[in-house]
């Protein structure tokens, strides 16, 4: 997959982009450890470094991530020498564990890694099928308005440490819903662009997949704090359950 390469390429910075001290991420620990009934037994599908899952591991759940980058779950070794992490390297579109969980989430927009609806589909029906009987689905991505409305080049620079910033530059296809962004770390050495590539969907279109993996609607936060969602939110936390035999998934 398109995302394997990508996070491969900014496994060395991923740390500096997204801090694992951030409160964000202590918002997204605290939610996910209050839907999990103890004990309970979590997945994470992207896995990466382990930002979220090491700390939810520390809380006393039984913690498996799934990656499909190499050098991704070697951060996520590192920084985990205990294990207390499973971890499986694979596409998570099409890679399961074989077991089951009481939760299981996709964080930071990673649900958008999949470059087609298809393969968007098959990594909901992957979720659903290793979710327990009363378990959760968790889905985190950001509002795609302000991107699809986008009109030719847009360049932003993030920082990350005193010695380097990030330059991005994001180009949007509406007509496939594809954002290309290339990522340039500016830190003194010979600069190496790196491309992402991503589809983003609308919350009623991921309602929709949902659907089709035999999941349904549950609740809807515009973030790790319950925070209400609404026409203005930046992004969505979006719960989903198995819908039970005899049902027809309707709110």
């Amino acid at each position: 997959m398109e995302s394997r390469v990508t996070y491969n390429a900014l496994a060395d910075v991923y740390d500096l982009m997204y801090p694992a001290a951030s409160p964000d991420i202590a918002d997204a620990v605290d939610f996910i450890a209050k839907i999990t009934p103890e004990p309970g037994r979590v997945l994470e599908l992207g896995v990466g470094n382990g930002r979220i899952a090491i700390p939810l591991a520390e809380r006393g759940l039984t913690v498996h991530g799934i990656d499909g980058s190499e050098q991704m779950l070697a951060k996520l070794a590192d920084r985990d020498p205990e294990g207390k992490v499973r971890a499986t390297a694979g596409d998570f579109t099409a890679t399961t564990t074989g077991e089951v969980y009481d939760t299981v989430f996709i964080a930071l927009n990673t649900f958008f890694a999949p470059t087609s609806a298809d393969q968007q589909v098959e990594c909901m029906r992957r979720m659903a099928e290793q979710l327990a009987e009363g378990g959760r689905v968790v889905i985190e991505a950001f509002d795609p308005l302000p991107f699809h409305q986008q009109e030719g080049e847009k360049t932003s620079t993030r920082y990350l440490s005193p010695q380097s910033v990030m330059i991005d530059s994001t180009h949007v296809m509406r007509d496939r819903q594809l954002i290309l962004v290339i990522h340039t770390t500016v830190d003194g050495s010979v600069p190496q662009p790196t491309q992402e590539l991503i589809r983003y969907a609308w919350p009623s279109e991921i309602d929709l997949m949902a659907r089709l993996a035999g999941l349904r609607l549950v609740d809807r936060f515009g973030g790790w704090n319950d925070e209400p969602y609404g026409p203005h939110s930046p992004r969505h936390v979006s719960v989903y359950e198995a819908v039970r035999s005899g049902e027809n998934g309707s709110e």
